[in-house]
């Protein structure tokens, strides 16, 4: 007679939680006998299951499967920032990025800005098959264009910085006050009209961290008098 698995053994063969196994069993996900009020499993029938079910993907090949553009960028920057610390450096996302990733998607881009020095850098895109576009190196096969400006953040900027967990990989994106004072700069200085929005829109999704103190005493006196406008309105 076949050997029949009960919940318990099933959940350790497959490596889930026994609530797991319960909501697989409640979808349909997953063939089973009801003996009395316990569940019990076939051998045979599990072993199909692992069988067909497709593997998991992952790295490269995943970015490819995510469809919405923030969540692919981010996952895209969490492996190169795991093969850029290999090399001792760690990529920090600036730009249109960053302001897309605080305001939640509601900005959109579609270039990936980042601080690293661009030796290493193009060592491993060039290895992932990117090519280099003028400033850009690009991957039609994975939708990504990627540049590293020739910049480095000051130390206080460094210590600012959000560090984001994806799948266990690690994703460093710019401080949101260094961001807002990139936007706010850009408006003030260069007559960017739309970058005031961004700011805006950054600190009110963000309103309950945002540090004033820092945005006044890194702003030079014409961005100060915007932030102050900007705090009147939003606080």
């Amino acid at each position: 007679m076949e050997k029949l698995l009960d919940v318990k053994e099933l959940a350790c063969l497959l490596g889930y939680k026994q609530r797991t196994i319960y909501n697989m069993i409640n979808r349909g996900d997953i063939p089973y006998v009801k003996i009395g009020k316990e569940y019990r499993f076939k051998e045979t029938d599990i072993e199909s299951l692992i069988e067909s079910k497709p593997a998991k993907k992952s790295g490269l090949e995943k970015v490819k499967d995510i469809e919405d553009p923030l969540k692919k960028r981010l996952y895209f920057m969490g492996l190169l920032t795991k093969e850029l610390q290999k090399k001792d450096v760690e990529p920090v996302l600036v730009g249109g990025q960053a302001v897309e990733f605080y305001t939640a998607g509601g900005y959109a881009t579609y270039d990936i800005d980042i601080v690293a020095p661009s030796e290493p850098v193009g060592e491993v895109l060039n290895k992932w098959g990117f090519e280099k576009e003028g400033r850009h190196w690009v991957s039609v096969d994975l939708d990504i264009s990627i540049e590293a400006p020739a910049f480095c953040l000051e130390p206080k900027q460094l210590e600012r910085l959000t560090e984001l967990s994806i799948d266990n990989l690690k994703v460093y994106i710019i401080g949101v006050e260094d961001i807002v004072l990139d936007r706010l700069n850009a408006y003030v200085h260069r007559n960017s009209q739309d970058d005031i929005s961004w700011a805006k829109e950054i600190i009110l999704n963000n309103k309950g961290t945002v540090d004033w103190n820092y945005l006044k005493t890194e702003a030079d006196d014409k961005v100060k008098k915007v932030l102050i406008k900007i705090q009147k309105e939003i606080c």
